[in-house]
């Protein structure tokens, strides 16, 4: 991680940014554990001062905050709301479900404890980050509902709106994520049974 050859010599390579610090707390906590993580670990491991770490992230909570927001945002944030080719909104429902029927059992194994831990103002912060990347998914949704030329827009209303929609979508499917269900075929099936009218 924070080790480069140099001649034959292994020497300490300075970590100067706040996404390098990222990315060596997320190698941190994949290969050792989120219980791991703390600011004189990180700072160890990258052969800097502690202090230089403290610049970047006051309190251990901040990185790990940092770690989890990275986790969302390789799992989602570049490609969710890029839909390949002439996907429908069936298809790209499963697509996301099973992204996050992978995701989530990592995220629970590895963050879960240190959110437990943490004050109830710190866990509400954690909340907001979580409530970022999942209106990044719901935003996905609704673009993905637009670009099926499938759907008739017969379909909707002013009260059966897109957005409703999606809410109950994930409501649902956040449900069916709790129980670790991991086979969505029969809400598939409710999906084209609601959105393909003939």
């Amino acid at each position: 991680m924070n080790i480069v050859q140099d001649g034959g010599v292994r020497v300490n390579r300075v970590v100067t940014s706040k996404e390098e610090l990222i990315k060596a707390a997320r190698e941190i906590v994949f290969e050792e554990g989120a219980e791991k993580l703390n600011i004189r670990y990180l700072a160890k491991k990258c052969g800097i001062a502690t202090g230089s770490v403290y610049n970047y992230f006051p309190s251990k909570s901040e990185l790990i905050f940092a770690v989890v927001e990275e986790f969302w945002k390789s799992v989602f944030h570049q490609d969710v709301c890029k839909i390949q080719g002439d996907i429908s909104f069936v298809e790209f429902f499963e697509t996301i479900y099973v992204r996050l029927c992978a995701n989530l059992q990592d995220f629970r194994s590895i963050f879960m404890s240190q959110f437990e831990a943490m004050k109830s103002s710190e866990k509400e912060k954690g909340r907001l980050v979580e409530q970022k990347y999942l209106q990044h998914v719901k935003n996905g949704f609704l673009m993905a509902l637009g670009q099926d030329k499938k759907i008739s827009n017969a379909v909707w209303t002013d009260t059966f709106t897109k957005e409703k929609f999606v809410a109950f979508l994930f409501t649902n499917m956040f449900s069916m994520l709790t129980d670790e269900e991991r086979d969505c075929s029969y809400f598939k099936e409710v999906l084209n049974r609601i959105l393909y009218v003939s």
